[in-house]
């Protein structure tokens, strides 16, 4: 038998979507770590704060934008793309 109901395809790309800014932030964050944890290991020497510093404003500067895309694709996925054609036919006010 054959289904009618439509595939799902906008909510996969939208998931695949999700899963690769996700990996790209991760990915970012990552580095962010690293960048502090070098400033964190030499408080010794001139400059140390620079590695921190970039790497903070580099965590808020991808996750606030990270949030904000999750938020607006979770939020589109909720929405339905399909059409309700009501089936009795409509006639234009004063066409009486």
């Amino acid at each position: 038998m054959i289904s009618h109901e439509p595939l799902p395809l906008k909510n996969l790309g939208l998931w695949s979507l999700l899963l690769l800014s996700a990996l790209l932030t991760t990915y970012i964050i990552f580095a962010s770590i690293v960048s502090i944890w070098v400033g964190l290991s030499h408080l010794h020497q001139d400059g140390f704060w620079m590695p921190i510093l970039a790497g903070i404003l580099t965590m808020i500067l991808v996750l606030w934008p990270f949030c904000r895309l999750s938020k607006l694709i979770l939020n589109s996925m909720k929405e339905k793309d399909t059409i309700n054609i009501e089936t009795h036919a409509s006639v234009p006010h004063g066409y009486d």
